[in-house]
């Protein structure tokens, strides 16, 4: 498996434990219980500053060289791609209505929890999507002079939260993991 899939596979492990935090402060919201907006806030800031600015558009280059080699097959990756349009679109929309929130606006919870619990269901089902279908495809069909090709047309960015932490931007996600990694004994 060329490095750029197993990049993309353990950015989908780094999309997983975000997407069971979210659900977890949504939980505690609908439930009434104490929710933290500005971690939510953070977490769907990273969604669209890492997984639709960095790593969708690199799945993207990766479908589009392997669309022509894919016969039949080919449709899973426009599909995809067209996916990856729509869920930059639902985490705009979701940010929008938590910080509309945060900022004493109305906002019935049941639309909130079709909101929420919408856009985390959609977002594993692409990944599943992606892993259990269209990976096995790409890491079939490319060869290295179509590694290449993709390298060149790659995203130079690192993850801002788990590779290159900043600190900064994501102060209370990255505070979040640092300490639930110390309360299970590993570093974040």
């Amino acid at each position: 498996m060329h490095y750029l899939m197993e990049k993309l596979q353990k950015d989908h492990r780094n999309l997983e434990k975000i997407l069971d935090l979210l659900e977890l402060q949504l939980d505690h919201f609908l439930a009434g219980r104490e929710s933290d907006f500005d971690l939510k806030i953070e977490l769907l800031e990273y969604m669209e500053a890492y997984a639709d600015q960095a790593h969708h558009p690199l799945e993207n280059i990766i479908f589009t060289a392997t669309k022509p080699l894919a016969d039949d097959r080919a449709e899973l990756m426009d599909r995809l791609m067209q996916q990856h349009q729509e869920l930059a679109h639902l985490t705009r929309t979701f940010r929008h209505s938590l910080e509309n929130i945060f900022q004493g606006g109305v906002m019935p919870r049941e639309e909130l929890e079709v909101q929420g619990r919408e856009f985390i269901a959609l977002q594993r089902q692409h990944i599943a999507l992606e892993e259990q279908e269209a990976f096995p495809i790409v890491d079939d069909l490319l060869r290295e002079e179509d590694w290449k090709t993709i390298l060149e047309q790659s995203p130079n960015y690192d993850d801002p939260v788990f590779d290159k932490p900043d600190k900064i931007r994501f102060q209370t996600l990255f505070e979040y993991l640092s300490q639930a990694g110390s309360e299970n004994g590993t570093a974040s």
